[in-house]
């Protein structure tokens, strides 16, 4: 694992990476194996060292809104790491993966050796917190169409929080990750292709019309627009 390449151990030293190395503790999960759920007692900062980790929240409908899909050197969990709290979400193992833990106690005890730690803790901290702001803007405000378009620019919080390439994600996962469903969430591809903004590569989207994306992300409106997706 290159420590160095993960935001909050950006710029510390040899001996302080040693002492972060040796506070972790490697643990595997299978494909499809719950890493931990939502409301559980604090289960540590992870790092995802192999492999693809989804964050998520059911609401009481039932229905799955995808936070995160991340691969390495990705990390999560840090909110509940550093506060103690509960964990604020559920996550699950895609595939097969391979998670760096370092518990509540021992990541504070190094914080409180290693200023460089705390000085990126802080920072990345506001930056999640940036991200989910936006985001949450973006669903109250935004239709579905114009929040697909950022997501396949993979703009701010969606490039910082999903791994996956949009042409890699499945309609499901999409509709998942923009708050909706998947009849919205087709109805909205559908009008992005007739916009001439996107078209379909056997099951993938690929972008056919970036500057177009770029104003519909901006603008909020669909551009020749030839079909109208009824949202």
């Amino acid at each position: 694992m290159d420590w160095s390449a993960i935001p909050y151990f950006a710029g510390l030293d040899v001996p302080a990476l040693a002492r972060v190395e040796r506070a972790a503790h490697r643990k595997r999960y299978p494909a499809g194996a719950v890493i931990f759920t939502e409301g559980e007692c604090c289960a540590g900062f992870y790092i995802v060292a192999d492999g693809l980790v989804r964050i998520y929240r059911v609401n009481p409908e039932g229905r799955l809104h995808t936070l995160s899909l991340l691969r390495s050197p990705s990390t999560f969990n840090e909110v509940a790491a550093v506060d103690g709290g509960a964990n604020p979400f559920d996550a699950v193992a895609v595939t097969q993966v391979e998670l760096l833990i370092i518990g509540h106690e021992a990541l504070l005890n190094l914080m409180a050796t290693e200023r460089r730690l705390l000085t990126n803790t802080v920072q990345a901290l506001a930056r999640l917190n940036r991200d989910y702001i936006e985001r949450l803007e973006d669903m109250t405000f935004r239709t579905i169409p114009s929040r697909l378009a950022k997501l396949f620019l993979r703009e701010t919080a969606y490039a910082d929080q999903i791994a996956e390439l949009p042409s890699k994600l499945t309609q499901e996962d999409m509709a998942s990750i923009l708050g909706t469903t998947r009849e919205v969430l087709g109805r909205a591809l559908r009008g992005l292709m007739n916009a001439g903004l996107l078209r379909k590569h056997g099951r993938a989207f690929v972008i056919v019309d970036k500057a177009g994306l770029q104003a519909l992300a901006e603008t909020n409106t669909l551009p020749n627009l030839r079909e109208s997706p009824k949202i």
